[in-house]
């Protein structure tokens, strides 16, 4: 996959193209994105996806923050896997946004890309203030010779696959479904801060993250089965995400930190990317630290269960 980031095309060859942010890159993008491939192929065209840096709200309304599946390097990595031939990332900036759906097909995607056919997502809408139907789209492609092509709703297993529906999950912890629609373990990468250190004094010493991207989604509170990708070695991991009632009284402080299963080495500083698989428990208070000891051995065995045999 080539990456371009502007807008033009070396030789100004014909491309069959889809036009979306792509959070998360999940199978129902993937189906998208098997769908241009195929007309592609069909065509004798190369296929290319058209996406942005930055969420588009984002541009929008500066004071959005979007909850992301992906950071912009993971979706880049994603799509390179998808076989596509080009990838253009642009910038959501006010040349783009003042564009309406007839200007952007004509204008952009006829004049600077040279596209044959387009691929619209079918709920996905363009153009400033995304107000026009696809049928306007079809409109505005056949008056400069350009294919406009709806997609096909995508179902996982009856569920519906979005970007919104995968966030709605893991807001409820749910993550081992919205790791069924994204088609992969949802990641997290964090760099390792000091912490209190109290987990060492029950034999669970821990690494305390702080997510590299603060626009990333982070699941609901609970404890999770996860691998840990430390120094270029998978590990299993007990995650707990939350206030650590136990330990600390009242807080409202959240912490992501990782108990890193037969790992004991200084890590502070270094960054550490988990692959969270499904949740285990809530977060529950216990009246001592030897109860929560003794959860946190059943909490254990069940994870390296579930990792060893993962569904």
């Amino acid at each position: 996959m080539k990456i371009i980031t502007n807008l033009s095309i070396e030789g100004s060859e014909q491309i069959v193209a889809t036009v979306g942010f792509f959070d998360g890159v999940h199978r129902g993008h993937q189906y998208i994105i098997e769908q241009l491939k195929k007309v592609a192929k069909t065509n004798g065209l190369k296929s290319a996806v058209i996406t942005f840096r930055t969420h588009p709200r984002k541009e929008l309304h500066s004071e959005f923050v979007p909850q992301l599946l992906t950071t912009l390097d993971e979706k880049l990595d994603l799509l390179s896997k998808t076989g596509i031939d080009y990838c253009l990332l642009l910038d959501f900036n006010p040349e783009i946004q003042n564009l309406t759906a007839e200007e952007f097909i004509k204008t952009v995607l006829k004049e600077k890309l040279n596209t044959h056919t387009l691929l619209i997502g079918h709920d996905n809408k363009i153009g400033k203030g995304r107000r026009e139907e696809f049928d306007k789209y079809v409109q505005y492609g056949n008056e400069v010779g350009m294919k406009v092509i709806k997609t096909e709703e995508s179902y996982y297993k009856g569920k519906q696959v979005s970007s919104s529906e995968i966030r709605r999950l893991m807001s409820e912890g749910d993550i081992a479904i919205a790791n069924k629609l994204l088609g992969y373990n949802f990641p997290l990468t964090g760099k390792v801060v000091e912490g209190q250190q109290i987990g060492r004094k029950i034999g669970y010493p821990t690494a305390n993250l702080v997510p590299i991207e603060n626009e990333k989604i982070v699941p609901a509170n609970g404890v999770y089965a996860t691998w840990a990708l430390v120094e270029g070695q998978k590990y299993m991991g007990m995650l707990n995400i939350g206030h650590r009632p136990t330990l600390i009284e009242q807080s409202n402080k959240e912490t992501i930190e990782v108990h890193i299963i037969g790992f004991d080495k200084d890590i502070y500083g270094k960054e550490v990317t988990l692959e969270i698989v499904k949740k285990l428990r809530g977060e529950k208070k216990f009246e001592s630290l030897k109860a929560l000891k003794s959860r946190i051995d059943k909490d254990k065995k069940m994870i390296v269960k579930i990792l060893e045999k993962p569904e």
